[in-house]
């Protein structure tokens, strides 16, 4: 998970002087990172990462997060403001990894940001990524020099829209012209290009929602005037080599929501991960409450590792432990919850293999426990499939909020549109997703980790056609 941290204004402190590597990302796929980009992120104490690098990527690496996004039109970071905090992690000693999406020298201010540190003289190094160009061409296979058709290629940008350059090459590739793109194509045209001179448009290029439009300088012209950020316009007869079935197109996308789950061959699959975690937010009060008077509660079920360890961890925090749980029967529903309990010398009066969940009525029925009240720690999203079987065998079931489950406030949202096939690690992922989009679009395949996010997904989104 991104642990991101706000920008400082204390004065710096005396302290070596760290370093710093510049690194660049990539256009988006976390794949195309280099091995050197990868051995320094895991070195880095703190990574300082843009708006355009893939939180998939960051997510691997252990070091503190501090996002510094400049898109657009939304909440954003001035470079000056970025070049201060750059210089302050590295005063302070750490090893500094600044990410920036693409190339850090090609329209990446990398520049701007070894200036600052060559005035402050703080050792530092630069890693070269794939910029956009090149991502986007090979993801889109569009060549950009090809024999007899294009010896020459440059890359600009389509800002300010007054100083728009157009160079004699074979190939133009523009960047950032998500809302400039006409304005490129008049300057274009001004230069003395043809109105049925080959144009294409690569949206999120490498990405699992790569999007790709092409025509004539004619036809997109009379399109609508802005495309969604990130956007790359690639002007030239190379794009005669595109077509529609592409290498990268053919790939089934699929969403991975949680952690873990079945591997996807990534031949014929792009994974798109979607993290789902649970985090400390217990209900403290009705926590209390509920370890003060264990009595009201003989039974005390734990549904997995996430409500063992937060439990306990709320446990020990209000200064009580294991005693404080008096004569209450403990049971656990997986392996996994049975493993974790013993780390706090617990062992369970009775283990639910976790596909039993169908038998969980009767298991209770076996056991005599019945007629009484059970006390579910868990996420903030009660298993309402696992309530109605202790319900069932005749209880009352009490769900506590031990750990708020769900996606994280920065996460940017997917666009389902894309999606192929969804598969849920558990079924609070399930919850989680319902929260955060409601339903799923017809024509998406789903698949579960196992029988109880299945019973989950049925529940929540009903009985779904094949290839629903």
């Amino acid at each position: 998970m991104v642990a991101s941290q706000a920008f400082h204004n204390e004065p710096y402190e005396a302290h070596p002087k760290g370093r710093v590597s510049i690194i660049g990302a990539g256009p988006g796929d976390p794949e195309l990172l280099t091995l050197k980009a990868d051995r320094l992120l895991r070195e880095a104490d703190v990574i300082l990462y843009d708006d355009l690098v893939s939180t998939e990527l960051v997510d691997h690496y252990p070091a503190l997060k501090i996002y510094t996004g400049k898109r657009k039109d939304c909440h954003h970071f001035e470079q000056d403001a970025i070049n201060e905090e750059i210089l302050r992690q590295a005063m302070q000693g750490r090893k500094v990894a600044r990410l920036k999406g693409g190339d850090p020298f090609v329209f990446g201010r990398g520049g701007e940001e070894i200036e600052v540190l060559r005035r402050h003289g703080i050792r530092y190094e630069i890693v070269p990524g794939i910029t956009a160009a090149h991502g986007a061409s090979a993801y889109s296979e569009i060549p950009l020099t090809m024999r007899k058709v294009s010896s020459s290629v440059a890359f600009c940008t389509g800002h300010p829209v007054n100083k728009i350059q157009v160079p004699d090459a074979d190939t133009l590739v523009y960047y950032m012209v998500a809302s400039s793109v006409h304005d490129v194509l008049e300057a274009v045209l001004k230069k003395g290009r043809d109105l049925r001179t080959k144009v294409a448009i690569v949206q999120n290029a490498t990405r699992y929602n790569q999007k790709i439009y092409t025509g004539t300088i004619g036809e997109l012209r009379e399109r609508e005037k802005s495309v969604y950020s990130p956007a790359l316009l690639i002007i030239g007869e190379n794009i005669c080599q595109f077509i529609e079935d592409n290498w990268f197109s053919k790939k089934k996308k699929v969403l991975v929501i949680g952690s873990g789950g079945k591997n996807y061959d990534p031949i014929d699959y792009v994974t798109v991960h979607l993290p789902c975690s649970g985090t400390d937010g217990a209900d403290r009060q009705m926590f209390l409450q509920c370890v003060g008077s264990t009595e009201h509660y003989p039974v005390i079920l734990f549904s997995g590792v996430l409500a063992a360890r937060h439990f306990f961890t709320c446990l020990f925090s209000s200064g009580r432990d294991v005693r404080h749980l008096g004569g209450s029967k403990i049971i656990t529903w997986g392996k996994a919850a049975v493993s974790e309990l013993r780390k706090y010398g617990v062992v369970p009066d009775v283990a639910i293999e976790m596909d039993e969940d169908a038998r969980v009525s009767s298991l209770f029925r076996e056991q005599g426990i019945t007629g009484t009240t059970v006390l579910l720690p868990g996420s903030n999203y009660p298993d309402a499939s696992l309530m109605r079987a202790i319900e069932a065998a005749g209880n009352k079931a009490v769900p506590l909020a031990v750990y708020t489950y769900g996606f994280r406030e920065n996460e940017d949202e997917i666009d389902l549109g894309f999606i192929d096939e969804i598969y849920f690690s558990s079924p609070s992922c399930v919850r989680s997703f319902h929260t955060l989009y409601r339903d799923i679009p017809r024509g998406i395949t789903l698949s579960c980790a196992d029988e109880s996010t299945v019973l989950e997904c049925m529940r929540i989104f009903g009985e779904r056609d094949e290839g629903d």
